[in-house]
């Protein structure tokens, strides 16, 4: 099933869109996949007509890929020779024959072509895979059993290949943000042929199943997942006080970077209330720099106060003197300045598409799947309306003449050329001057523009995307996404008000909100808003500084005390087998059925009421842990040094990070920081978190 020119067009105009929409689009394990030869790609879906753009343009040697469509769109005859011209498949989703329903994607495979699907059947913004479905499977062993049974197959015999692929965005919604296309290694499907081919009863099914788990595991260890809401934004904020600059982490260690701190973050030790104080506070640095509409980056250029303030004082946290803030303004002001000359025919000629696409951006903000499309295509589309308008004007200059259209051309072409070679530094350095302007207003401002405690609190919570409408999920899995701590025996995020309103450790509540509210606000069916319309940035700047210092502190801490070769800390079973850990949980057993769905989303028989476990099943040492962070770009000196200038400037963090020693019975033991018998930090170093027995 050959592809026509059309197929070639659109993944050209793909191309130019994700360009201007992307600063960059890694590309990870292309000698994964076969050159030629029969082809299934399994890609995670997470961003719309986003990802088949990505995958189409990063195949190797641009290889063409087909994709399903319900055979519905098929019906006018032009419609169906542009879609097939397209390389679109045809898929009767009402057959109950499965040679009719993959008749498509058989005549595809066996002229060697490649065909790509996305198992989770919808695309959707969790913490994590959640769901696949066995479409992929049944496709590929139905294809296996179409070839043995005689049917025509043109490719010399050549094995069906599938490779799984996982696409991950540095920010998925954000114009100029990255992103990291893996392909994995290939699954070969004669582990799977000999089973689905015996004839046996049930035998035909559990080899689909068993496939459709080889091709969930490929693509789980190919992105960032994460148990729950509360330990991805942890990770994410941590990530970003750990590598501050704009650039943040290479791409090529985005996602084991990403999924190193995830499993950090999900660590078992939730009786401890500095570990819920600590992700509490990055939860709540997090939400302060979305509702303030800034980036740490921003922040990065303002330097920590030197003030010292002692962990559990009383008085709010320090922020940064108003004469800190001049200099960032002034430094910014020079640095666009010195740029705008070269950039301002481009800006101005561009400025109409950077008002829409922000303009639909904000409409969409809410719908995280649909938004980097929706700023896509009505980006592309006002580019070709302004491209198209100033090419008439300059044709129109040299009298309409062929020469005028030659000259209309290559202006055209050099003005989109110069455009993409300076947009990424000004915007940059835009972004850094408006937000230290921003920033200087908040911190000069009069402490009246300061919101009270009780309005910020909506501005403290983060609120999860409202949940995908064609995503259907049991209210079990939901829970556990929504569960704000890795202790099973709280299963969602309200129940730890009262233990987190009892941690005491942190001293940002003497500028934040109260902390019995929950980090995680809920989200609900019928998408209404948790919090109000977005605030003026001046009513949040100093929150939002406290915030940071609080954050980075606690941070520090908490790398200071798991930089131990005897501190074990979670991991997912593939991290841990990669970077030397074990394949041992940390979490307590609880006969938690970690595999409650079929691949379609249904309850399995007898599993109805039970708890989802999707904690990480293996661990890896602390001390290894923080030295694979610098390795990878973290500064984790640094961020030691500024924490050390807050809390005490001797060459420890006051207040340091120390573990909750607990007895079986789930007491603080003697001689534990919460026990009241004032040990000292030497002898609780040589205590060993014990998870509480359950009662």
């Amino acid at each position: 099933m050959p592809v026509g020119y059309i197929h070639f067009f659109l993944r050209k105009v793909a191309s130019l869109a994700l360009s201007g929409f992307f600063r960059e689009i890694h590309v990870i394990g292309e000698e994964n996949v076969p050159k030629d030869g029969p082809l299934i790609v399994v890609c995670t879906h997470h961003n719309m007509m986003i990802d088949p753009g990505i995958l189409s343009n990063t195949m190797p040697d641009l290889r063409p890929v087909h994709y399903w469509a319900k055979a519905s769109l098929f019906g006018h005859p032009i419609a169906r020779k542009i879609l097939l011209a397209s390389g679109v498949i045809p898929v009767d989703r009402g057959s109950k024959d499965n040679q009719k329903l993959f008749a498509g994607t058989f005549s595809a495979l066996s002229q060697d072509d490649a065909v790509a699907l996305f198992p989770e059947g919808t695309s959707y913004t969790l913490p994590r895979i959640v769901q696949v479905k066995d479409g992929a499977s049944w496709s590929a062993l139905e294809y296996v059993k179409w070839v043995a049974d005689g049917g025509e197959n043109v490719n010399n015999g050549k094995e069906l290949v599938i490779v799984p692929a996982g696409i991950t965005y540095t920010d998925k919604g954000k114009y100029r943000s990255s992103a990291v296309i893996e392909y994995g290694p290939p699954i070969h499907i004669s582990e799977f042929k000999k089973r689905f081919l015996s004839g046996k009863e049930g035998e035909s099914k559990a080899a689909v199943k068993a496939l459709t788990h080889a091709i969930e595991q490929g693509m789980i260890e190919l992105t960032i997942n994460a148990p729950n809401w509360e330990a991805l934004l942890a990770a994410r904020t941590a990530r970003d006080l750990l590598w501050e600059s704009w650039r943040g982490v290479k791409l090529n260690d985005f996602r084991p970077v990403g999924q190193t701190l995830v499993d950090l973050f999900s660590t078992p030790w939730d009786s401890d209330p500095a570990f819920i104080s600590l992700k509490r506070a990055l939860i709540t640095y997090h939400s302060l720099l979305k509702s303030s509409n800034l980036t740490n980056g921003a922040l990065a250029s303002l330097p920590l106060p030197r003030t010292k303030h002692a962990q559990g004082a009383k008085g709010p946290l320090p922020i940064p003197s108003r004469l800190s803030t001049v200099l960032p303004l002034l430094q910014e002001t020079f640095n666009v300045l010195i740029r705008l000359p070269l950039f301002l025919v481009p800006l101005l000629v561009h400025w109409p598409i950077y008002s829409l696409t922000r303009w639909v951006g904000d409409r969409s903000s809410r719908e995280e799947e649909t938004m980097a499309q929706n700023k896509v295509v009505v980006g592309l589309a006002a580019l070709f309306s302004i491209y198209t308008f100033w090419f008439w004007v300059i044709f129109a200059l040299f009298w309409s003449t062929p020469m005028g259209a030659v000259v209309a051309l290559i202006t055209i072409c050099a003005m989109e050329f110069y455009h993409s070679k300076l947009i990424d530094d000004n915007y940059i350095r835009a972004k850094r001057l408006l937000s230290a302007y921003r920033i200087l207003v908040g911190v000069w401002g009069p402490q009246k523009w300061d919101m009270s405690l009780s309005a910020l609190s909506q501005y403290t919570m983060t609120q999860p995307p409202p949940p995908n409408p064609y995503l259907k999920l049991p209210d079990n899995l939901k829970a556990a996404l929504m569960r704000n701590t890795s202790d099973p025996s709280v299963p969602t995020v309200n129940s730890l008000d009262a233990k987190v309103s009892g941690a005491g450790n942190s001293t940002l509540t003497q500028t934040t909100a109260s902390k019995s509210e929950p980090a995680i606000a809920s989200s609900t069916k019928s998408d209404k808003r948790v919090r109000n319309k977005r605030p003026p940035s001046r009513k949040l700047i100093r929150h939002l500084l406290r915030a940071r210092v609080d954050a980075t502190r606690q941070l520090a801490a908490f790398l200071r005390r798991i930089d131990r070769p005897d501190v074990k800390v979670a991991a997912s079973a593939f991290m841990a087998s990669v970077y030397g850990g074990g394949q041992e949980t940390l979490f307590e057993k609880t006969g938690v059925d970690a595999h409650v769905l079929t691949s379609d989303g249904k309850e399995v028989p007898g599993a109805m009421g039970t708890e989802v476990d999707l904690n990480p099943t293996g661990w890896r040492y602390g001390q290894e842990v923080v030295r694979y962070l610098r390795s990878k770009g973290a500064n984790v000196g640094k961020l030691l040094r500024e924490a050390e200038g807050i809390s005490g400037g001797d060459g420890e963090v006051e207040g340091e990070y120390d573990f909750v020693a607990l007895s079986s019975d789930g007491e603080a033991s003697p001689g534990s920081p919460d026990s009241g018998y004032g040990a000292s930090t030497e002898k609780a170093d040589k205590l060993e978190w014990v998870a509480p027995k359950k009662k």
